[in-house]
């Protein structure tokens, strides 16, 4: 089961990876095209800077769950690698709990405000201001799963030093 979950992490944080490139890509077109047409043509475009703004919400939190599949977050180390393995398995384990309950507690509250959001509108796009709530969502639903397989594989190996100790 756990290969398999692996296995469909690999592929949203692939997806995932391709859409911050795209919405990347979307904040530098809207940007250059905002300036160009605001400083040189003197007719600046109206959903220029909201289109760039939604993109940087999303590549913001989809990037964050992705940066969470790689282990890319800052993390300081100095105290928990004097730790002996089982500690350091033990304080890693704490770690993804903490980081799940926070990241369902975030998800929660950011269904809710899209909720509260969705009669709203971003004019200048005809979107639902939800669209800045819900990549929020989406990241602590994809952060979830990585946090279920970390703390699945942290716990078979706490488990498996602890039987070695007693052999």
């Amino acid at each position: 089961m756990i290969p398999l979950l692996r296995r469909v992490e690999k592929l949203i944080g692939n997806a995932e990876m391709a859409f911050c490139m795209l919405c990347m890509i979307a904040i530098v077109i809207s940007t250059s095209l905002s300036v160009i047409f605001r400083y040189l043509l003197e007719s600046p475009l109206i959903w220029a800077n909201d289109a760039g703004t939604l993109a940087l919400v999303w590549v913001t939190f989809v990037g964050a769950a992705v940066l969470l599949k790689e282990g890319g977050h800052v993390a300081i180390t100095g105290l928990v690698n004097r730790l002996p393995r089982r500690g350091l398995l033990v304080a890693g384990l704490f770690s993804s709990l903490v980081i799940g309950v926070s990241m369902v507690t975030v998800g929660w509250f950011a269904v809710r405000a899209a909720q509260v959001q969705w009669g709203q509108e971003i004019v200048a796009l005809r979107l639902s201001r939800a669209f800045y709530s819900i990549p929020i969502v989406v990241a602590a639903l994809s952060s979830a799963l990585t946090v279920v397989l970390e703390v699945l594989s942290r716990a078979s190996c706490i488990a498996a030093s602890g039987s070695e100790k007693e052999s």
